[in-house]
């Protein structure tokens, strides 16, 4: 007698399934999750290319290191020669001793759009110069971040990029650079050629 109540009382309780065990639950639940991250997605897409389409032009001049990865496929590490012009003006060597630092540099644009070292700022500066333009930093354990520190292109054309002297950059209004392309000494946009 007691193990038909038992048996009872098991298909009862297993006949019984929470709501969000159910299946169809299980499915709205993913799909809003899908919406939510192409919408997030999408607002970084329109992002970017907002920067990209109002953001003033700058060159920086490179300090372009090895120019192939393993696992990445051909790139191009990049530093820039404003970096030691940041150390020197805080009188740090790179990499001497951890610390964090965030601020604004603040260079002068020649004819060319090439970047000029004038000073540093602690905060976004107001009134600059017609040909002046604040540039975000940061400095993480000794190392400094600028932009970005490497430029990815389709393999065998890394020859075509040994020529590079400049990063390409628009800046946006809070003073953050997004890498564009590669500039030839010659100020010439690098774009090899398809074999």
């Amino acid at each position: 007698m007691n193990n038909k109540i038992l048996t009872k009382r098991l298909i009862k309780d297993t006949s019984k399934t929470h709501w969000l065990q159910k299946p169809a639950v299980t499915i709205i639940i993913a799909l809003l999750g899908l919406a939510l991250v192409l919408v997030v997605m999408t607002r970084n897409i329109a992002k970017y290319e907002n920067h990209l389409a109002t953001g003033d032009t700058v060159l920086l001049a490179l300090a372009p290191v090895d120019p192939r990865g393993f696992m990445q496929g051909d790139y191009m590490t990049l530093s820039y020669a404003l970096e030691r012009d940041v150390f020197a003006a805080l009188n740090r060597d790179p990499g001497s001793y951890p610390t964090n630092e965030d601020g604004y540099v603040i260079v002068a644009l020649d004819n060319n759009k090439v970047a000029q070292f004038v000073h540093l700022a602690a905060n976004q500066p107001k009134n600059l110069a017609t040909n002046e333009m604040a540039i975000h930093y940061r400095i993480r354990n000794g190392a400094m971040q600028l932009a970005t520190n490497a430029f990815f292109f389709q393999e065998g054309h890394g020859e075509a990029f040994e020529a590079a002297e400049y990063g390409l950059f628009r800046v946006n209004d809070k003073g953050e650079p997004l890498l564009t392309n590669l500039v030839n000494d010659d100020f010439a946009v690098i774009s090899p050629k398809n074999d």
